[in-house]
C-alpha cells in the first residue's frame, strides 16, 4: 500500500507539472508551483475499540482534544480558475486517549506521530480565493499500554501503525503569487473506530 501511495503521488506531480508546463500562466492565476507550509489548528480524536492480544486485551473507550501542528508539501497546477494538486504532510505530535478498566488499572493510546498523501481541487471563486476539497489517505504511528491497578509500568505494550482514508476541504487566500494563507475542516480514519477530526489553519509558500 505504501508503495503504491508514494508511485501514485510521483505519477500524479509528474502529470500536473506536465500539464502546467504546458500552459502558460496568467496574471489571475495565484495558485500554481510547488509549495511548502507549516499548519496548526485544533483536533478531536475519539476511540472506541478493544485492543491489545489477549489475554491482555482491553477495551478503550475516550475522546480528547487540543492543538495540532505539522509541515507539507505539495504541488498545485491551476488551469484558468480550476486548481489541481497534490499533498503530502507529516504531524510530530499526538493525543493520547486512555480508559480506566472495570477491574482496575487502565489502558491507554499514545499518538506518536501522523503523515498523509493526499489531492485537492478546487475553484478560484475570484482570483484570489480558492475554495477546494481535499481526499487522500493517511497514517498514524501509535503505542497502546495496558497498566495494572497501582503500577506505573505497563503489563503489556503494543506498536501498530493505524491507517486509513482522509477527506475534508477548505478555503485559501492568496497573499501574491507567492505566498498564502488557508483554513481547512479534516476527518481522518484510521484502524478500527480510531478517527480525528481537525480544524486546521496554514501558511503556504510557493516556488
Amino acid at each position: 500500500m505504501k508503495k503504491t501511495l508514494l508511485i501514485s503521488t510521483i505519477a500524479a506531480f509528474g502529470v500536473l507539472s506536465g500539464a502546467s508546463a504546458a500552459h502558460a500562466q496568467n496574471d489571475d492565476e495565484n495558485f500554481e508551483g510547488v509549495k511548502f507550509g507549516v499548519q496548526a489548528g485544533w483536533e478531536r480524536r475519539k476511540i472506541d475499540d478493544t485492543l491489545l492480544p489477549a489475554p491482555n486485551s482491553a477495551r478503550l473507550n475516550d475522546k480528547t482534544s487540543g492543538i495540532s501542528y505539522g509541515g507539507f508539501a505539495g504541488y498545485d497546477a491551476q488551469f484558468d480558475e480550476f486548481v489541481l494538486g497534490v499533498e503530502a504532510d507529516f504531524s510530530p505530535n499526538g493525543k493520547t486517549l486512555s480508559s480506566t478498566l472495570a477491574g482496575g488499572g487502565s489502558i491507554e493510546l499514545d499518538s506518536k506521530w501522523a503523515a498523509s498523501v493526499s489531492a485537492r481541487a478546487g475553484i478560484a471563486i475570484v482570483p484570489k480565493l480558492l475554495a477546494y476539497g481535499r481526499v487522500g489517505y493517511g497514517v498514524n504511528r501509535y503505542t497502546v499500554r495496558r497498566f495494572a491497578a497501582g503500577n506505573d509500568t505497563a503489563v503489556a505494550t503494543d506498536k501498530e501503525t493505524g491507517k486509513g482514508m482522509l477527506y475534508g476541504g477548505g478555503l485559501e487566500y492568496a497573499i501574491n503569487r507567492n505566498a498564502s494563507f488557508r483554513v481547512e475542516y479534516r476527518h481522518n480514519d484510521n484502524k478500527g473506530s480510531l478517527a480525528s477530526n481537525q480544524v486546521l489553519g496554514g501558511l503556504t509558500l510557493r516556488f
